[in-house]
């Protein structure tokens, strides 16, 4: 049986002093909630509440202090969350520097412990940044889909990365002995790491890029995935000849945190020959086969943000991702500035937002 097809994601969602928001709470749906409203009312300030709910972070901004309200000292969200035959009330309160999160009335000191209860993706008008911005933010996607999929991910990528700290601690000290004696738990949890990843990736990609193959026809799509070490080695024997140029480097030049996935549209990076639209439609296939496959293969209900709906896709696009929204065992957050331009939904949530006042009413009020 399937336990994800059971929970309903997000029950109640609260925020206090957040951005330009007035301070309140709603109930969501488990389906399809809408948000609209005109430009600058809030709307993606909502998206970013729930946002900073899952990840403790924003999606807009790196400087988490900015979603503390003018003259605040301090910004909260609160909700309570139905996943894995439970319901969770998770907390997250950011002020004077510091980020705090509780669950079910403690404090959480690894972030992880809270994060697994939200699986989360965002579509909006950055989205194509997962083709063009550097490794590091298709890693971050990666480490996320199997994080929520892979119940003993963490643990491996927790090892991985402190050995892969030790390790470059004796490298930057020159010590040959020590940086040698951490290898073996490196390259043990390193090749774990990798293990679940290509699993993961087999699973997910090849759905992903059947969708977009509908949405861009005529385009032969394709990826690669580049582990982070030289194909056919093992990676104990990479470490151990890599160790002398390593040394004099002071660093750790090889492994599953240089991994990388790269796309190609006819052959070619598909960065550089897809449009700015074609590249939103990749990105949204991948981020809508992601959901559909944590939606079948998680505990907990994955839950999709897609700002300014209407903006993003053209009519047809949004009338297929509309069916298979409906389709999916996700809870979604979208918003529009004109609901009439959004297709017509069997079933949703109508949430208002006007000078950051949020109140729900039927389609259109």
């Amino acid at each position: 049986m399937n336990e994800s097809a059971e929970a309903s994601g997000l029950l109640q969602l609260g925020w206090q002093s957040f951005r330009h928001l007035e301070t309140a709470s709603i109930e969501p749906r488990a389906g399809i909630n809408v948000i609209h409203g005109r430009n600058a009312a809030g709307k993606t300030s909502l998206l970013e509440a729930i946002h900073f709910l899952a990840r403790s972070k924003s999606f807009l901004t790196h400087r988490v202090s900015r979603v503390i309200q003018t003259g605040a000292s301090e910004a909260t969200v609160w909700g309570k969350v139905d996943a894995d035959r439970s319901v969770h009330r998770l907390g997250v309160r950011h002020g004077n520097g510091e980020t705090r999160v509780r669950l079910n009335g403690r404090d959480v000191t690894v972030l992880s412990e809270a994060a697994w209860l939200i699986p989360l993706q965002v579509i909006n008008t950055e989205a194509q940044r997962l083709l063009t911005d550097g490794p590091a933010v298709r890693r971050a996607f990666l480490n996320w889909g199997v994080f929520h999929v892979e119940h003993h991910y963490r643990d491996d990528w927790r090892r991985y990365q402190r050995a892969l700290r030790q390790r470059n601690a004796a490298l930057r000290h020159g010590d040959r002995r020590l940086a040698a004696a951490w290898e073996p738990e490196m390259a043990a949890a390193g090749e774990a790491v990798d293990r679940r990843r290509r699993r993961f990736l087999d699973e997910l990609v090849p759905r992903a890029l059947a969708m977009a193959a509908a949405w861009l026809p005529g385009i032969d799509l394709d990826w690669q995935f580049r582990a982070g070490w030289r194909g056919g080695y093992a990676f104990a024997d990479v470490l151990a000849g890599a160790r002398e140029r390593e040394l004099a480097q002071g660093f750790g030049l090889y492994g599953p945190h240089r991994a990388d996935i790269r796309f190609t549209a006819d052959g070619i990076d598909a960065s550089g020959h897809l449009s700015r639209g074609q590249q939103k439609l990749l990105v949204a296939a991948l981020k809508m086969a992601l959901i559909e496959y944590w939606g079948k293969a998680s505990t907990q209900c994955p839950i999709l943000l897609i700002d300014d709906l209407p903006a993003e896709l053209d009519a047809p696009h949004r009338q297929d991702l509309t069916q298979r929204l409906e389709q999916s065992m996700a809870q979604i957050f979208l918003t529009a500035i004109d609901a009439d331009q959004l297709p017509s939904f069997h079933e949703a949530a109508w949430f208002h937002v006007e000078h950051g006042q949020v109140s729900q009413g039927p389609r259109g009020v």
